[in-house]
């Protein structure tokens, strides 16, 4: 049987402990914005359900050399040619494979008009490695994307 003061020493010990957990206890997750390897754009990362959805958030140029909002020029559909790429979602899909994985998404590249299956992971370092490809991973290239603060 415990005692009083064992009772609050307890009482007291326990949320320290469980303020000092390290950091690298929590589990990683993309959730956030990232800035694409080319700094040109950035991808708002975020849960769709029970998966991961990503939105072009911010453009470098967000206009076009007339002076227009960037538009979907590319889209292999000639009815989505006029929607805005600022908020476009082009990243969907995204299962958690493993503690910081994700697969089976698709990604759309609106420079191209493709999409293209991809698969995410949380580097060591914190950066986001998003590898795009048709098929299967070893028909595909690997970006590293940096978090933005």
């Amino acid at each position: 049987m415990i005692d009083l003061r064992s009772a609050v020493f307890l009482c007291l010990l326990l949320p320290a402990l469980l303020a000092t957990a390290p950091a690298g206890a929590q589990t990683p997750t993309p959730a956030g914005v990232w800035l694409h390897v080319d700094r040109r754009i950035q991808v708002k990362i975020a849960p769709c359900g029970d998966l991961l959805c990503g939105n072009l958030v911010w453009f470098m140029w967000p206009k076009d050399a007339g002076g227009l909002p960037l538009v979907d020029l590319k889209n292999p559909d000639p009815a989505l040619r006029a929607r805005p790429l600022l908020g476009l979602q082009i990243l969907r899909g995204l299962r958690r494979t493993g503690v910081d994985s994700w697969e089976d998404g698709e990604i759309y590249n609106p420079d191209d008009g493709e999409s293209y299956r991809v698969q995410m992971s949380i580097q060591d370092d914190g950066a986001l490695r998003v590898r795009a490809y048709v098929l299967a991973p070893v028909f595909g290239e690997t970006q590293i994307w940096t978090r933005v603060p």
